[in-house]
């Protein structure tokens, strides 16, 4: 399945239409294959990172078993499963990579 390059308009909202708060995630190489795309948009009312990757998980199952092992950055730093994600927050998933 091609990968959207664009998975987000220019301005996304941290609010869907009906003005629930959400939290967009730009997704990179295996899990954006894995998803179909290269971010997703999920209804979030806070937690943390942790509970950010099983939103994630519910929102693109096939995706499931790579988001488990991807690092999560928030803004421009690698986060724990334990920060706390607000809603509007810059979210990247980034997955393991291999190689020399």
């Amino acid at each position: 399945m091609p990968i959207d390059p664009h998975p987000f308009p220019a301005a996304a909202p941290s609010q869907s239409a009906d003005g629930a708060a959400t939290v967009r995630a730009a997704l990179f190489a295996g899990v954006a294959e894995a998803a179909g795309t290269r971010g997703l948009v999920v209804p979030w009312s806070g937690g943390t990172v942790a509970d950010l990757r099983r939103a994630l998980e519910r929102a693109c199952p096939a995706a499931a078993a790579l988001l488990a092992r991807s690092a999560i950055a928030l803004g421009s730093r690698y986060a724990r499963d334990d920060d706390p994600v607000a809603a509007g927050d810059d979210v990247a998933v980034i997955p393991p990579v291999s190689g020399g």
